[in-house]
């Protein structure tokens, strides 16, 4: 485990735990409005029959989220499935004295928060937008059609949640026992999951207080770990962007100490 003074305690203070929004702030489409081209370049919506296609394209809400809000609240109701059109979002648990556990970061075409809306519970973390982000939420009622009505949806669903899992165990092992260096390149690595976010290009516009966000590392200890990873030709490093120009070896980078 890294040491206290690796980890950044800072992060829950400026983003205190407050009440969700009323349903009231996010706005509904109104009727006849739809956004299919938008869902259309997602795999699962693709293979709906045209009828669950309409259904979706019309009951999904497509909301910007600032940097630093909240989406969705731990212990809140899971109320919709939640996929990313733009930007950076992290699903993350903080404890009220400021410690802090992040379990992932979802860019733009991921999608996240299946498990807890399939089981109908109120959401075990804080779902956070890392930078400004929009988001395409499937509301539970028309997530659970889908699910009851299309084997291919429900295909989808089986497969996001098994990739999920190897990703949330690999995460927990490289916490536990990897350098620091090997976690930051695990971090930036599984943004590069070809099931889980397709849209990944190999240029990630991600800040070195973003991978920070993403690992609970200080920003300076994310830029130690990011110059050895580009002295030894795995990334190049640019203002606000990160080029990975060997993924293979980013991918396999530390696992030697298992």
């Amino acid at each position: 485990m890294p040491g206290q003074a690796e980890i950044m305690t800072s992060l829950p203070a400026a983003t205190p735990r407050s009440p969700p929004p009323p349903p009231a702030d996010i706005t509904t489409p109104p009727p006849g409005a739809g956004h299919a081209a938008l869902l259309s370049r997602h795999e699962w919506f693709a293979a709906l029959a045209p009828s669950h296609q309409a259904l979706a394209a019309r009951q999904v809400v497509v909301q910007d989220f600032a940097a630093g809000a909240f989406v969705a609240h731990r212990g809140e109701p899971s109320r919709y499935w939640i996929g990313v059109e733009t930007g950076l979002i992290k699903l993350a648990v903080y404890t009220p004295d400021g410690r802090g556990c992040t379990f992932s970061g979802v860019p733009a075409g991921g999608w996240c928060g299946e498990g807890s809306v399939i089981k109908r519970e109120a959401r075990r973390y804080d779902v956070i937008a890392i930078r400004d982000s929009r988001l395409a939420l499937v509301p539970d009622t028309v997530f659970h059609t889908l699910l009851n009505e299309s084997l291919p949806f429900a295909s989808f669903v089986v497969r996001q949640l098994n990739e999920r899992m190897g990703q949330f165990i690999a995460t927990v092992q490289n916490e536990r026992l990897l350098s620091v260096d090997a976690r930051v390149a695990q971090a930036v690595a599984q943004l590069f999951h070809p099931a889980l976010y397709p849209r990944t290009s190999s240029v990630l516009e991600l800040s070195q207080e973003e991978i920070g966000l993403l690992t609970g590392l200080s920003r300076q200890r994310v830029n130690q770990a990011l110059r050895r990873l580009a002295a030894e030709g795995m990334v190049d490093l640019s203002y606000q962007s990160i080029r990975v120009t060997d993924l293979e070896r980013l991918r396999h980078f530390g696992l030697s100490e298992l």
